[in-house]
């Protein structure tokens, strides 16, 4: 079985890439590079009418979008590489609360600070919003490094799907020094998921290598 993944380097099919390679299969990349805006051409757009990244196709012709729902798709496509607790694992509900929460609750503020004027009249001031949103965001990260430094928390039991959504996202707008010092418990998560025989050289190419 060969997937074929449209992505690019330092972007969410990072998750994706890692969580095939932990699965052991084989992927087709396809770069779509967002400064040339290819992810708005024609042939993408027939992919994913939204225009963004990733997109998987799977061995039967199925594409699928959203990396959640991929990271799902994938967990129940290849059970044996336990990318999330099985549906009668106590942990299950814990996981599919969390990996929705960093990609419904964070993922989307991603593009807001990115380009804040997508969204705001264009008099809005730019630092300013990116200010509010970034706090916004490490807001939300805390919420999931209380649940990580709680006794017996699923995040940090074992090698999760959640973990790749953590490491990937928490690398964008809050800054590391800043999640080093205030959350922990995710730097951690995020170091273990780079250091990981098969992600490692996946992680040095979309990220490069990983600071201690």
């Amino acid at each position: 079985m060969v997937y074929t993944l449209w992505g690019e380097p330092d972007s969410g099919s990072f998750m994706v890439e890692a969580a095939l390679a932990e699965a052991g299969q084989d992927v087709h990349l396809i770069d779509i590079d967002l400064t040339k805006d290819e992810q708005h051409n024609a042939q993408y757009l027939a992919i994913n009418p939204l225009g963004k990244i990733p997109a998987l196709r799977f061995n039967d012709g199925t594409t699928i979008v959203q990396s959640a729902a991929i990271l799902l798709a994938l967990s129940e496509e290849h059970p044996e590489a336990r990318l999330m607790p099985a549906h009668d694992a106590p942990d299950r509900r814990h996981a599919l609360r969390w990996l929705i929460h960093v990609a419904a609750e964070i993922y989307p503020l991603i593009e807001l600070y990115d380009y804040p004027l997508r969204f705001a009249p264009p008099e809005t001031h730019e630092t300013a919003m990116r200010s509010r949103v970034r706090q916004r965001i490490r807001e939300r990260w805390q919420l999931v490094e209380q649940a990580a430094s709680a006794e017996g928390s699923f995040l940090l039991s074992g090698f999760s799907a959640i973990d790749l959504a953590i490491a990937a996202i928490s690398n964008w707008a809050i800054g590391n020094e800043w999640r080093a010092k205030e959350c922990p418990k995710l730097t951690r998560i995020t170091e273990t998921v780079a250091q990981r025989p098969v992600i490692a050289p996946i992680w040095r190419r979309h990220f490069g290598e990983q600071e201690n």
